[in-house]
């Protein structure tokens, strides 16, 4: 936030059209909304809420504007601690069959999900998918 209001103070109407906005929690994850973003108006911290594995946009629904307006819009998401891990054992794994058949359970995911799968990185427990409004 701080940036922007610098950036905001350096070029007057910047913040109407910050390109490739994103925004994160240390630990937890990135959107990165894609395009041209006017983020005057948004009160960030109860649009979105980061959570273990999941992020959450508009969790109260009836602010959530139409498709294509504020942060209703195509964004590229990326979730970290995402990791292969044996439930019963406590193992982590980060390559072979166990992590291909994860890598095909978030591919499953990001399809019921109406997403597109980017990537899944599991050394870095990171998954990015990309949706077309959120």
């Amino acid at each position: 936030m701080e940036e922007l209001l610098s950036k905001e103070k350096e070029e007057a109407d910047f913040c109407c059209h910050v390109k490739d906005f994103v925004i994160g929690r240390h630990g937890y994850g990135s959107i990165k909304f894609l395009g041209e973003t006017d983020v005057r108006k948004f009160d960030l911290d109860s649009a979105i809420q980061f959570n273990h594995r999941e992020v959450v946009i508009y969790m109260d629904e009836s602010k959530k504007p139409p498709v294509g307006q504020g942060l209703n819009r195509p964004a590229e998401i990326t979730l970290l601690n995402v990791r292969c891990i044996n439930n019963s054992t406590g193992k982590e794994y980060r390559d072979g069959p166990m992590v291909n058949k994860y890598r095909d359970m978030l591919i499953k995911k990001a399809v019921e999900l109406d997403t597109e799968f980017l990537s899944y990185d599991p050394v870095e427990g990171q998954w990015k998918f990309r949706v077309s409004h959120l």
